[in-house]
């Protein structure tokens, strides 16, 4: 199968996802996600909602931040039972059997998560990149790295597919390598913060799985919002 027919099979299949999303309770809940983020970065900013809004009204400013809020939001916004957005669009509108290019697209991406990518590499159309701050191998992933300087992180999802391939979902924000470094630092901060707390409140018996999973949610959020808080800030430094 040709690279355009693939692109051809994810667009169709993330317009499903975003009209699947464009109804009740999932609509409301997109926006108070959206709202709730450009506050965030409003308020690191010392800015106004306004003055954020009108920085990223021009393209593609604004596809980029619809990526990354729509990203985050189907991959960890939940049903009642407990099943992410993706999760619940895969189980009642994706055809498992199918084994589609856009399906493998769609299980990878349900399985990704936000992260910050150095890029250490490039080689013909692939850039080789590993996850800033970790041991974990570098990996070639298929990205046009030509206009990307040597001091940006890539603020994305890798997601892995079948035969070793391994690609950038849509929503991508480049950081500055030190505003991605400082990032890190603030995720430890507030881990270890997490950890103390569970650790120091007496007579509440806490299972070691329900803290892990609570520190990963809350980490998942911090690195949704100060990634786009960070690149925001960026532009108006620019």
């Amino acid at each position: 199968m040709s690279t355009a027919e693939q692109e051809k099979q994810v667009s169709g299949a993330m317009e499903l996802l975003s009209a699947y999303i464009a109804k009740p309770p999932w609509e409301d809940w997109m926006v108070e996600v959206f709202s709730d983020a450009i506050a965030y970065a409003a308020e690191m900013l010392e800015l106004s909602g306004d003055e954020v809004l009108d920085y990223l009204e021009e393209e593609p400013l604004g596809q980029m931040l619809h990526s990354h809020v729509f990203e985050h939001f189907v991959t960890t916004e939940t049903n009642e039972d407990g099943e992410t957005v993706l999760q619940e669009f895969i189980r009642a509108r994706v055809q498992q059997e199918e084994k589609s290019f856009a399906c493998q697209y769609l299980e990878a991406f349900a399985h990704s998560e936000l992260a910050l990518w150095e890029v250490v590499g490039k080689v013909g159309k692939k850039v080789e990149v590993r996850r800033l701050g970790s041991d974990e191998p570098s990996v070639l992933a298929q990205l046009d790295a030509t206009n990307i300087p040597t001091n940006i992180c890539i603020a994305s999802r890798l997601l892995s597919l079948p035969n070793n391939q391994f690609i950038f979902s849509f929503g991508m924000l480049p950081i500055e390598r030190a505003e991605a470094e400082e990032i890190l630092v603030y995720l430890d901060q507030v881990r270890a913060e997490m950890l103390e707390t569970a650790q120091s409140e007496e007579g509440q018996a806490h299972d070691a799985a329900d803290i892990q999973e609570a520190i990963t949610e809350e980490l998942t959020d911090v690195m949704f919002h100060e990634t786009l808080t960070a690149w925001i800030g960026q532009g108006f430094e620019s």
